[in-house]
C-alpha cells in the first residue's frame, strides 16, 4: 500500500504530541519512550512542547521531589528522562551486555572482578549515605581508576545499569546519585525478563515513530539489527507494510486508518520551535524526511550536538538557540533560506514563551543568517 510523505509526516507529528498535546509529562515520556537529557533544559523543553502549562520549575519538581520522572543513561548509552515507574524495565532492556567501561576495563588489562566488588562497596555505602557526588567517592576509601570517575558516566553509568543509582540533582557543577530505594523507596523493583522488556519498548517504538523500519528500531534503540529483528518478531503479526517514496516501511496495523486519513491543509498544522536533541529529531536514521540534505549539517553538528530547529508544515526549515543576556532570554532564529512571513509571525508569538517557562523576562528574537 503506498502511502504519501506529506501523511507520514503528519501522523509522525500527531504521534510525537506535537499536533494534540499528551496528558501528562510522564505520559510524553512514556510514550516516546524516553526523552533524551544530557541538556536537562533541552529534556525540558523537549517537554513543554508537548504539554500544557509547563514551566522549567515545576519540571525541577517533578524530577527532584515529586520525583515522577527519573533521570537515568539510557538508549545509546545517553541520558534520557523516562517515567520513574519505567525503571525496572529500562534496566531489564538494557541488562546483560557489557558496558563501555567494562570492554575498557578488559583493554586496559585491568582487574573486572575488582571492579565489581567496587560496585559492591559503592552500594554498601549508598545505603548507609543515600546519597553520593563524584568529589565524595574520591575522597572514600574505594579504590577506582580514574577513568572510571569520568562526568561522562565512568562508574556511575554502570551502577544505574544495574538499578542501583539514578541521577539526584546537583550540587554546584556536579552531580548527586541516589540510591533506588531512597530515592523510589515505593517503587515496585520486579523487572520483566529483558526479551519481554525489549518487545515493549520496540512497540512503543512503532507506535509512536511508525511507520518506520527495523533498522531504523535499531539506529534509535543503539542495538544490533540481529536483536531488533527477534523483539519485532515478537508482534510482527500485528504489523503491515506500507510504501513511502519506494520505501517499505512498518506500521501497527490498527493505525493504518489513521495513517492513510486526509492531513489538515499545511496552514493548519502546529508551528513548534522544538530543542536541542528532541525525540522527534532522533528516530530515524535518514533524516531527509525532516530536513534538506543540503542543510543536514546545519542541524546536525560535529561531535553529535543537534541544534534547536523550527518545525513548520512537518519539515524543518530553520535553527533557533536562546542565551541568557541581563535583560532576559533572547531567542535567536537561523533560517535554512528565509522564513515566510506566517513563520516570522508564529515564532514572535512562540519565542516569548520560553522565558515565561524559564520564568524570566523576553529580552527579543533575532533573525539571522546562518554563517556555519
Amino acid at each position: 500500500m503506498k502511502i504519501s510523505a506529506r501523511k507520514v509526516r503528519y501522523f509522525r507529528q500527531a504521534r510525537a504530541g506535537l499536533v494534540e498535546p499528551f496528558e501528562t509529562q510522564e505520559e510524553a515520556a512514556r510514550q516516546l519512550a524516553g526523552i533524551q537529557a544530557q541538556i536537562l533544559p533541552a529534556a525540558a523543553i523537549s517537554l513543554y512542547n508537548r504539554t500544557q502549562g509547563l514551566t522549567y520549575e515545576a519540571f525541577l519538581d517533578q524530577l527532584h521531589k515529586e520525583r515522577s520522572l527519573i533521570k537515568m543513561w539510557g538508549q545509546r548509552g545517553t541520558l534520557h528522562l523516562y517515567p520513574s515507574s519505567d525503571w525496572p524495565i529500562v534496566h531489564s532492556a538494557l541488562s546483560g551486555r557489557k558496558t563501555w567501561w567494562e570492554r575498557k576495563i578488559i583493554q586496559k588489562g585491568g582487574d573486572l572482578k575488582a571492579f565489581h566488588r567496587a560496585i559492591d562497596d559503592i552500594e554498601s555505602y549508598l545505603r548507609t549515605h543515600k546519597t553520593i557526588t563524584r568529589s565524595e567517592l574520591r575522597d572514600s576509601e574505594i579504590e577506582l581508576e580514574d577513568f572510571l570517575m569520568s562526568s561522562w558516566g565512568g562508574i556511575f553509568h554502570e551502577l544505574t545499569r544495574r538499578g542501583i543509582t539514578c541521577h539526584a540533582g546537583t550540587e554546584g557543577n556536579e552531580a548527586r546519585f541516589a540510591h533506588r530505594e531512597h530515592w523510589l523507596p515505593h517503587l515496585e523493583w520486579a523487572p520483566p525478563a529483558k526479551k519481554d522488556a525489549n518487545i515493549d519498548i520496540a512497540k512503543r517504538y512503532f507506535r509512536n515513530y511508525g511507520p518506520s523500519t527495523i533498522r531504523d528500531l535499531a539506529y534509535w534503540r543503539g542495538a544490533t539489527l540481529k536483536d531488533t529483528k527477534i523483539w519485532v518478531e515478537a508482534f510482527k503479526d500485528d504489523l503491515v507494510e506500507v510504501e513511502v517514496d519506494g520505501e517499505t516501511l512498518l506500521l501497527f496495523e490498527d493505525d493504518l486508518d489513521e495513517l492513510r486519513a486526509r492531513p489538515p491543509e499545511k496552514e493548519s498544522w502546529p508551528t513548534h520551535m522544538l530543542y536541542r536533541f528532541d525525540p522527534h529529531l532522533l528516530a530515524h536514521k535518514d533524516k531527509t524526511w525532516l530536513v534538506p540534505q543540503k542543510h543536514y549539517n546545519q542541524v546536525w553538528r560535529p561531535a553529535g550536538h543537534i541544534e534547536g530547529c523550527v518545525l513548520e508544515h512537518g519539515r524543518l526549515c530553520g535553527t533557533w538557540r536562546y542565551d541568557r543576556t541581563k535583560n532576559g532570554l533572547l531567542v535567536t532564529a537561523y533560517p535554512f533560506t528565509r522564513f515566510s512571513k506566517e513563520t516570522k509571525e508564529r515564532l514572535e508569538e512562540l519565542a516569548p514563551r520560553f522565558a515565561t517557562f524559564f520564568g524570566v523576562p523576553f529580552d527579543d528574537l533575532l533573525i539571522k543568517r546562518y554563517e556555519g
